[in-house]
């Protein structure tokens, strides 16, 4: 059985669903992006700390804990759908982050659909990622360890950018992890309709809308758009979280076994009951704060 503070988590967003309902006249992306900024509820950290980062045109700030090792960078790569999250959105979720796996916690803002189409996200992330083994919150110097974590959209884009970092330069991260990961922009895996719930907002049409806004005449079987497509051999190990009731339920499925079979590290876990990317409602939901332990735990093991 899951929390209770489950159901006040679930009553927050179906407010929020119905406030995104009662603003449909304006662009699907410029409601997404209002919501996001509402989404989740995780408070600021006293003991992590802000410091500004310089990746020229693209935004982005360090967050470190008050013992966190410098040398251990992970690069956080936020969802939204490809049309919206940010650096406001997910600045507090990103503490959580932090203090959960000890690294210097690089939070970036990539372009955002449907301004800047695939590839623009990939392109950031990848660039950042890299800048990231070269530069930490203390100035110019490489890293010891580098990792990527991800959630919904955004942990689509992390495999991506591994997959990218693998083919284009013969680099790879050392771990990653996954919440709730996008993987799969044709929307086909069974959870898509199976875990609907309208009530949350949570419909196959919305995945469906961002997916267009975001790929703009691309094919969803894009293995860099959808790494479910792609040949996921030779990866860094990975831990994807997904809850069994969520939409995006097989899209971490799917691709862990498929890492599996090839003979590659993928640890997935299905947490039952709960909510996409349950993970930012820490510590209210404690189901969240166990799930970043887990993460923080599995990043601090290499």
């Amino acid at each position: 059985m899951s929390s209770e503070a489950l159901a006040t988590v679930r009553q927050h967003l179906i407010g929020l669903g119905r406030r995104m309902a009662a603003s449909s006249a304006q662009p699907p992306e410029v409601a997404a992006r209002a919501a996001m900024e509402e989404y989740f509820t995780a408070p600021p950290l006293a003991n992590v700390h802000r410091l500004p980062a310089d990746l020229g045109c693209l935004p982005a700030e360090w967050l470190l804990e008050r013992d966190s090792d410098g040398s251990r960078r992970l690069l956080f790569l936020h969802g939204g759908g490809y049309v919206a999250g940010g650096i406001t959105a997910y600045r507090n979720f990103a503490m959580w982050v932090a203090q959960a796996t000890r690294c210097a916690v690089l939070l970036i803002e990539y372009r955002l659909a449907p301004e800047h189409p695939f590839p623009a996200a990939l392109e950031d992330a990848v660039a950042a990622f890299r800048w990231m083994r070269e530069h930490g919150p203390d100035g110019s110097a490489a890293a010891g360890r580098a990792f990527l974590v991800g959630d919904s959209a955004g942990g689509g884009l992390a495999l991506a950018t591994l997959l990218a970092l693998r083919e284009r330069y013969g680099e790879r991260a050392d771990a990653a992890v996954t919440f709730s990961a996008w993987t799969d922009l044709t929307n086909s895996g069974a959870s898509m309709i199976e875990n609907q719930e309208p009530e949350l907002g949570a419909v196959k049409a919305v995945p469906d809308l961002f997916a267009g806004l975001y790929l703009q005449g691309t094919d969803p079987r894009h293995p860099l758009a959808s790494p479910l497509f792609a040949d996921l051999k030779g990866l860094p190990p990975l831990l994807m979280q997904a809850s069994a009731a969520e939409q995006f339920r097989d899209d971490t499925v799917r691709v862990a076994r498929k890492i599996l079979s090839g003979g590659g590290e993928a640890s997935f876990e299905l947490w039952p009951e709960l909510v996409h990317v349950w993970q930012g409602f820490a510590p209210q939901l404690p189901e969240a704060s166990a799930a970043l332990r887990r993460a923080g735990d599995f990043i601090q093991s290499f």
